[in-house]
C-alpha cells in the first residue's frame, strides 16, 4: 500500500502556509540519502523551517522535499525523502501530525520504482502515430469554410419547421 504520508505533509504543508504561518517538519537524520547540515542535528533529529520565506528552489512531491535554505549565513542543499520525515507542524499554532515509522508502506522512492503495478503490454499491437497537426492560414480556413455543409450565418440558430417556441438565444459575436 502506498504511504498517506506524503499526502498528509502536502495537505498540512499547504493549509499551514495558507494561514500564514510558518511550516517545520521534523527529520529523522539517520535514514539514508538525508542530507541535511550535520551541525544542525540533535539526538539524530532536525526540526526544519519550509516556509516560502526561509527556502529557495523548493520541491515536494511523494518521494522527497528538496529545497535550499541558509543555516549560520551558508547556503545548504537539503534532500529528505519521505520516509525521513517524522513530523510536520505549524510553529505558530503548535497543530501538526507526527509519523511514526510504518516499515510495510512504500514510498516512492524504494528502489526507484513507482509503487503502484504496471501492466504488462506484451502481445498488444502498438498504437498508430497520431496525425500531425497543420497550422491553419487565412488559405485553408477559406477553403474549410467553403466546404461546409451549412449555408445558415453562425450567429442564427436554426428555426424549428413549426416556427419558434418559447425563449431563443441570439448568438452576438
Amino acid at each position: 500500500m502506498l504511504s498517506k504520508r506524503p499526502y498528509l505533509i502536502q495537505a498540512l504543508y499547504e493549509w499551514t502556509v495558507d494561514q500564514g504561518h510558518v511550516p517545520i517538519i521534523v527529520v529523522d537524520a539517520t535514514v539514508s540519502r538525508v542530507v541535511v547540515p550535520p551541525a544542525h542535528v540533535e539526538e539524530g533529529q532536525i526540526h526544519l523551517n519550509i516556509s516560502p520565506n526561509a527556502v529557495r528552489d523548493f520541491s515536494m512531491d511523494r518521494a522527497a522535499i528538496a529545497f535550499e535554505a541558509r543555516f549560520g549565513g551558508k547556503a545548504e542543499s537539503v534532500f529528505v525523502p519521505m520516509r525521513a520525515v517524522i513530523g510536520i507542524y505549524d510553529r505558530d499554532s503548535g497543530s501538526g501530525a507526527q509519523f511514526p515509522p510504518e516499515p510495510d508502506e512504500e514510498f516512492m522512492d524504494d528502489d526507484d520504482q513507482p509503487a503502484v503495478p504496471t501492466l504488462s503490454l506484451a502481445g498488444a499491437k502498438s498504437p498508430e502515430p497520431p496525425t500531425p497537426l497543420r497550422p491553419v492560414t487565412d488559405d485553408t480556413a477559406a477553403a474549410a469554410d467553403e466546404a461546409s455543409p451549412t449555408s445558415e450565418p453562425d450567429d442564427e440558430p436554426p428555426t424549428p419547421p413549426d416556427g419558434p417556441k418559447g425563449p431563443r438565444l441570439r448568438i452576438v459575436k
